[in-house]
């Protein structure tokens, strides 16, 4: 009985390693998400002291920033639920497991929730996957957004030194 038993606890321990990889995971999203609203909050205090096309492109980028980074929230969030789940599936499973060395009957039951915590544990790598192909997409964003901030800045002292060498000669 304890061996049949303890084949959904490798599970359980797998699961629970990938759940405190997306917990540490989320507290970071949520940590962005709150240094994003902050920045946004701090620009939109600032607003008169900067350009008005480089002010809109900043909040424009954070706002598709916070939502992109919103949307990678919600899919580890998913992926949790899921892996949690799971858990739980592989514990009534392990007891099922348990109880189906005394009683045969019980064996299938142990079996079918025995796969529904497979499949709920794949759906909740699949979620875990997916947050992470869109992991970089922010970062491009900034990078994309102090690449136009950047050009705006040196084609603007270049043309100041051009004026200022034109006035000295």
């Amino acid at each position: 009985m304890l061996s049949a038993s303890v084949t959904p606890v490798v599970l359980i321990s797998a699961c629970g390693l990938v759940t405190l990889a997306l917990y540490n995971r989320l507290g970071t999203i949520l940590a962005r998400i709150r240094a994003f609203h902050s920045q946004k909050i701090e620009l939109l205090k600032q607003r008169h002291e900067q350009g008005r096309t480089e002010h809109a492109m900043l909040l424009e980028m954070l706002d598709t920033q916070i939502d992109v980074v919103t949307l990678k929230a919600r899919m580890v969030q998913k992926g949790l639920m899921c892996l949690l789940a799971a858990i739980a599936a592989f514990l009534v499973c392990s007891l099922l497991a348990g109880a189906a060395a005394l009683h045969e009957e019980v064996g299938p039951a142990a079996i079918v929730v025995g796969a529904f915590g497979n499949i709920l544990f794949l759906i909740g790598l699949g979620w875990a996957m997916r947050e992470l192909m869109l992991s970089l997409s922010p970062l491009e964003e900034e990078s994309s957004y102090l690449k136009v901030v950047s050009n705006h800045y040196s084609n603007t002292s270049s043309v100041e030194k051009r004026l200022t060498i034109a006035e000295s000669a």
